[in-house]
Formats: C-alpha cells, sequence, structure tokens
C-alpha cells in the first residue's frame, strides 16, 4: 500500500538510473570532445606541417629555376655571334637574331630586349604579341641599370596581370672589354609552370603582383576576401579557409632573389579536405558507438535495478504486514545472492518476533507479578533509610548510658547495684553493635577490596537477626574455627549474602518447627576459607533446587519475598572469586557452603575474641582539658570522667565558643565532636592550624556516624584519632593518652 505524501517523490529505479544515465552520457560526451580537440589540433597541426613543407620546396624549386635560367641565358647573350650583332647595333639584324635566340632557347621566355649603353632599347622580340614591352622595361628598371653598370641583375616584375622573371646580363666587347649594352630577358610564369611547381609542393599556388593575383592553380573567383587582405601586409599569415567546399589552409609569403628587383608574393594553399573527411568519419563513429553503449548500458543498468527493486517492492509489502502484527509473513528466497540472504534475515526475524512475542506476554504477565514485590522491596528500602537516620541518633544516648553506667560502676560498693550497672553497660553495648551493624546494611558503599575477617562478617549479620531467631525458637550455634585466614573482599557485601541465606532459614523455619536451629560454621583449607550455613528446616526439593539462584524465583507466597536474595547474593560471591551452593534433602534440612579464595598476603591468621578490652592505661597527671559536642549529656559526662580523675575541664557546646576559648587559653588536650552546627570538628581544627597550631596538634575527635570516606582521608593525612560513639570507658582513657604521650 502506497503510503500518503510519496506520490510526489521518485521512485529508487529513478534515482538510481537518472544518474547512472547521466553518467553514462556525460563521459562519452565529454570523450567525444576531448578527441574532437585532439583530432582538430592534430589535423591541423599535420596540414601546418605540410605547408611548411610545401613552402621550403616550393622556394627551393624556385630558386633552381631561377639559376637555370640565369646559366642558360648567360651562356647565349656570351655567343661570339651575338656581341658582332649587338657590335654593330643594326636594329633589324639585331632583331632577326634575338628571334632566333628565342628559337634556340625553347623556353618560356617570352620577351628578349636588347639596350645599348646608354640604355636605349635597340631591339626586342616576344612571342606574345599582347606583351606590352614599353611597361615590362619600365617595370624592370632597377634590373637593367643594374647591367648597364656591368653586372648581372635578376629578379620579378609583374605588369598586365602577369609575372615574369627577368634577367638582364651585360654585353661586352670582349671579356674585359667596354660594354656594348645588355640584353634582357623576360620569362613568363605561365599555367604549366605554375602546375608542375604544385606538383612537386602538393599544394595550390597563387602568385600576386601589384596586390592582384597573376597566375593560380585555382580559380581567382573563388578567393575569399580575407585571403586577398592578408596579401597586402608584409608578414607572413597562416590561416584556415574554404574554396569552394574544400577547405584548405592558407599561408602568405614573400619571394625575394638577390638583386636590385623585388620578388613577388605568393599563397600556398595546403587542402586537409581529406583529413577532415576522415575525422568526421572517426567522430560519427564515436558518436554511434557511444549511443550504443549508452541505450546498451541503460537497458543493463535498469534490468539489473528491477531485479535490486523487486524483492524490496515485496519485502516492503511484508514488511508493512509485520508492521500491522502479522507475523506469519515469510519471503520465498529469489536467488543464492544478498537479495536472497535478506529474505532469509526477514524470515528469521519474523520468527524470532513471532517466538519474542509469545515470550513477552508470558514477561509482562510475569512483570505484574514482579511489580509487587518490587513496590514491597522499595518499601523495604525506604524503612531502611529511615532505620539508618534514627540509628545515627542512639549512637549519642548509648554514649551517656554506657559511661554513666560505668561511672557509677566504679564508685558503688553494694555488689547487686554493681551487678545491675554491669548489665545496663552491656545492654548499651549490645544496642550499639546493632546499630553499628544497621548502619553497615542501610548505607550505600561503593565496591571496595579490603582484608576481611569471615568471623566478623558472620557477627555482624547474627548480631541483627539474633533477637529476631529468639522469639521464633531457633537458636543460633557458632562453629568458628579458631584461627581463620583473611580475604580480599567487600565486608558490606558479604554481609548481605549471609543475611540473605540466614533469612531464608529462618523463614522455612518457621512454619516447619518449633525447635528450629541455624549453624554457623566456619574453616579454612589450603587455599580457600569457608562459611556453612546449615539449618534443620523442610529443605529444598530438586526441582527448585535448581532454579534458586534464578532472578526472581521464589517460593514464598505473594509479598513474602522478591526472588532476587539469593540472586544477588549468587552475583555477590562470583565477584568475590568464590562459589555458593546448596545441599538439601527434603524434609532433613538445607546446607549453604560459601568458599572463597584466601587473600593473596602472607598469611596472617586471626584469633577470634568476642570481647576484647583494651588495658586500663596509666593515670595522667592533672591537665587542662576542653570538651567539645553539641549534646548536653556528652559534656557532663565527659566532664565526670576527667574532673574524677583530677583534671580541669572547660566546655563549649559549639565549635564557635570552643575557638574563642582556645584562642584565650592553653589546653593539653581538646575533644571535639565531629559533626556539630555551624562550625564543625573539621572546620575547627583548619582554623587552629593556622591561628594556633600547637592547639591542633593536641585534638581528639568523636563522633556518632559512620566515618565517611572524606573524614578517614583527613585523619591520615593530619595523623588525628576519631573515638566512635558510643566509646567505653577505658577506650576513652586509652585515646587521651595517645594524645598525651604521642608515640
Amino acid at each position: 500500500m502506497a503510503q500518503p505524501g510519496h506520490q510526489g517523490r521518485l521512485s529508487f529505479q529513478l534515482k538510481v538510473l537518472l544518474p547512472v544515465l547521466a553518467a553514462l552520457v556525460l563521459l562519452p560526451t565529454v570523450t567525444l570532445w576531448i578527441v574532437n580537440r585532439s583530432i582538430s589540433r592534430q589535423m591541423q597541426d599535420e596540414a601546418a606541417q605540410s605547408l611548411q613543407t610545401a613552402e621550403l620546396v616550393f622556394r627551393n624549386s624556385l630558386e633552381i629555376r631561377d639559376r637555370n635560367l640565369v646559366s642558360r641565358f648567360r651562356n647565349s647573350a656570351n655567343d661570339p655571334r651575338f656581341k658582332a650583332v649587338a657590335k654593330l647595333g643594326d636594329p633589324k639584324t639585331l632583331t632577326t637574331s634575338l628571334r632566333e635566340m628565342l628559337d634556340e632557347l625553347r623556353d618560356e621566355n617570352e620577351i628578349l630586349v636588347f639596350t645599348n649603353d646608354r640604355g636605349q632599347r635597340v631591339a626586342s622580340a616576344q612571342r606574345d604579341p599582347s606583351a606590352n614591352v614599353a611597361e615590362l622595361e619600365r617595370a624592370a628598371i632597377d634590373i637593367t641599370q643594374h647591367a648597364a653598370e656591368g653586372e648581372l641583375g635578376s629578379g620579378t616584375v609583374s605588369t598586365g596581370g602577369r609575372t615574369y622573371s627577368t634577367v638582364a646580363v651585360p654585353v661586352l666587347l670582349s671579356e674585359n672589354g667596354p660594354l656594348i649594352g645588355s640584353l634582357t630577358k623576360f620569362t613568363r610564369f605561365t599555367e604549366s609552370a605554375i602546375q608542375e611547381l604544385k606538383r612537386l609542393t602538393h599544394a595550390d599556388i597563387l602568385l600576386f603582383g601589384g596586390g592582384t593575383p597573376t597566375v593560380s592553380t585555382i580559380r581567382q573567383s573563388d578567393l575569399p576576401p580575407e585571403l586577398l587582405a592578408s596579401i597586402a601586409g608584409d608578414k607572413p599569415v597562416v590561416l584556415p579557409v574554404e574554396l569552394s567546399s574544400v577547405h584548405y589552409l592558407a599561408q602568405t609569403g614573400s619571394y625575394e632573389v638577390a638583386g636590385p628587383a623585388r620578388g613577388f608574393r605568393y599563397v600556398l594553399l595546403s587542402s586537409y579536405e581529406q583529413r577532415l573527411t576522415e575525422s568526421q568519419r572517426t567522430r560519427t563513429t564515436l558518436l554511434s558507438v557511444s549511443l550504443a553503449g549508452i541505450l546498451l548500458s541503460g537497458l543493463i543498468v535498469w534490468y539489473l535495478i528491477r531485479r535490486i527493486t523487486q524483492p524490496l517492492l515485496v519485502l516492503r509489502d511484508h514488511a508493512e504486514a509485520v508492521g500491522r502484527g502479522d507475523f506469519t509473513r515469510r519471503i520465498s528466497q529469489f536467488s543464492d545472492d544478498e537479495c536472497g540472504a535478506v529474505a532469509v534475515a526477514f524470515n528469521d526475524m519474523t520468527g524470532n518476533l513471532q517466538a519474542s512475542r509469545a515470550d513477552l506476554e508470558k514477561a509482562v504477565n510475569s512483570l505484574k507479578t514482579t511489580q509487587a514485590q518490587l513496590m514491597q522491596s522499595e518499601k523495604l528500602s525506604a524503612v531502611g533509610q529511615f532505620v539508618a537516620g534514627v540509628a545515627h541518633e542512639l549512637n549519642n544516648p548509648l554514649t551517656s548510658v554506657i559511661g554513666f553506667s560505668e561511672l557509677l560502676y566504679a564508685t558503688s560498693t553494694d555488689p547487686k547495684q554493681k551487678d545491675q550497672l554491669s548489665r545496663i553497660a552491656s545492654s548499651a553495648i549490645r544496642c550499639h553493635k546493632i546499630v553499628h551493624s544497621l548502619l553497615g546494611f542501610s548505607r550505600q558503599h561503593e565496591p571496595e577490596r579490603k582484608l576481611v575477617n569471615l568471623h566478623e562478617v558472620a557477627d555482624a549479620v547474627l548480631e541483627i537477626v539474633s533477637y529476631d531467631m529468639r522469639v521464633n525458637n531457633v537458636a543460633l550455634v557458632r562453629e568458628y574455627a579458631e584461627r581463620l585466614p583473611l580475604l580480599l573482599g567487600d565486608s558490606h557485601q558479604l554481609q548481605q549474602v549471609v543475611l540473605n541465606v540466614v533469612s531464608n532459614a529462618r523463614q522455612a523455619l518457621e512454619t516447619f518447627r518449633r525447635d528450629g536451629c541455624i549453624i554457623v560454621r566456619t574453616g579454612c583449607t589450603d587455599t580457600q576459607v569457608w562459611l556453612r550455613i546449615i539449618d534443620n528446616g523442610p529443605g529444598i526439593s530438586p526441582e527448585n533446587r535448581k532454579r534458586i539462584f534464578d532472578p526472581f524465583f521464589t517460593t514464598k507466597p505473594q509479598g513474602k519475598g522478591t526472588g532476587l536474595g539469593l540472586s544477588l547474593s549468587y552475583g555477590i560471591v562470583q565477584e568475590h572469586r568464590g562459589s555458593i551452593q546448596a545441599e538439601s534433602q527434603p524434609g532433613v534440612g538445607t546446607e549453604f557452603i560459601l568458599e572463597f579464595p584466601i587473600a593473596e598476603v602472607p598469611p596472617v591468621p586471626v584469633l577470634f575474641r568476642s570481647n576484647s578490652v583494651p588495658p586500663l592505661p596509666p593515670k595522667p597527671r592533672s591537665l587542662r582539658m576542653l570538651v567539645i559536642d553539641d549534646e548536653e549529656s556528652i559534656l557532663t559526662l565527659i566532664q565526670d570522667i576527667l574532673r574524677s580523675e583530677g583534671h580541669h575541664v572547660d566546655a563549649a557546646g559549639s565549635g564557635q565558643a570552643a575557638l574563642e576559648l582556645i584562642l584565650q587559653h592553653d589546653f593539653d588536650v581538646i575533644v571535639s565532636d565531629w559533626k556539630m552546627p555551624g562550625l564543625d570538628g573539621m572546620n575547627l581544627y583548619q582554623e587552629l592550624l593556622t591561628r594556633k597550631p600547637e592547639a591542633a596538634r593536641r585534638m581528639l575527635f568523636m563522633t556518632g556516624d559512620v566515618i565517611k570516606d572524606s573524614f578517614q582521608n583527613f585523619l591520615k593525612q593530619h595523623a588525628r584519632t576519631c573515638l566512635p560513639k558510643p566509646f567505653a570507658l577505658r577506650e576513652f582513657h586509652a585515646a587521651v593518652a595517645r594524645i598525651i604521650q604521642p608515640g
């Protein structure tokens, strides 16, 4: 079906065919133009070369002719018989002698004239009665004058529409005797002579005398005006002319001879009509071949384009059907080439689309189920963020509870009261551990690789779930190896894995039995550390055990689980180059086995202690101390601790108030909270570095938050100590001792 708005567009066939045809036409046209220019230039060059050759032959022939005429006529003029007649000076006798000489020469000599030593014509003889001897004498005055002076004179004269080769020979009485007169011979350029020159030069010849044509090998009436005009100039001219529909290349020139007389002008015409005809025949042949080639090429291109576009049209129709949702369409393979490959690819695509559509329908139904699970997961994430904020706020009151209970414990003498105070402190410490674990789980952490103790990872999780286990009658049993190598990993991610497995075990036990038990066991081999979580729950069926690590797979009721916990755990373990597997017997229980490679560092076994307390440091001398915290209970606690030991203690509820006190007094130890409104602990330290560096080196930081990377870097850069809240009195005393006695 044609698409709207496509009527005015060119089809693919025309888009390809028109440029190809244009190229096919343009290429022969340019080729013909180049060939034509080349042939025309070559033809003109050949004609010009032929014309130059003809001119050389023409001039050489004229020179030979003149030399022959001079040689023959000089012998006749020096004949003793003629000298004897000339000496007598009788006109009649001289006329008879000249006629006899004219007959003896037997050439084209038409006129002989004898002139005495005074330059007067005595006798003459001529073959053509129409020739005007007087005009010839006037035209040849320079030549005869040269002979009258005793030297040979020769040249060319034109008169009466004729051109003559003229030779004047002085007639001497003896070889060195006195001049008797001169004998002048006029030899006309006749038609036969000029035809002989044409035969030698292979060119038509036109002679001019006084600007008028005298003799030629062509009809003078056919001469074009531009050729006649070119004769008037003194310089040689080469120009193309057309005479009687015949094309010539004409060249004008002037023939001069040594002597007193002027030469004559001539025109040589070399015909290139035959070459022109041959070139025209060549052009016609090229044009015919080009047109035939264009036509044949156009037909071939049209056929090929049609072979290409026909499958495209079929593909378009089928694609439109697929676009309407008909995935059953298939294209028959056209040929074993690219078009056939496109047909195969289209058929594969429609088959895949048909299968994908079925899978998509299944996925949509699955996604509807998963959506509810993800909404529940999002709610849990929001609750986790809320718990993180609340947990941070619990650290400050927990610090007060632990501190004041330990102070009361130290001053009390009643054993029962001491036992109660010890329980208070232990419960607060337990709350602190829970809060610390909650903060670790709720915060987002960048993946990092550090040395991790697997016992600490497990304890952090068990501390959180211990209450939930207890109220659901599930016993937690720790079976830890005494010495366990470290692994390289992310403790937060590993805690997530342990929490997912333990939580699944607890939920399975909840509905299966009332005396559940979960065993957390650790151990190691030469290359690996392992953690096993064993429960006595209902177990996992063999068919489900193959799918427990698949995303969104769960056997729990809707709303009770997302099916992502074990899938995420599997990915985390794989990222740690470890393995996780489950072994289960239905009705007996399940065992999850987590194995990790030992860190590639010198092995340092860690001895596990559940309650490690730093030793009590020796009592310091009486010091002046400053305590900075925005929590009143913390200020009161630390003041009571330090004053009970005999120290002088000042307190400040803000960083700005503390800065004023420090600038006015000297303190041995400055205990400051890290996070406070206004001027916090880090900025206070920076101010002291600038204004009172000695006081900055005596600062001890406290914080109820998890130490961030930026603050951790700050502590490393300035070699400072931070005491996390809540803390025991022994920890506080040890931190103060490190400030007083560094190193």
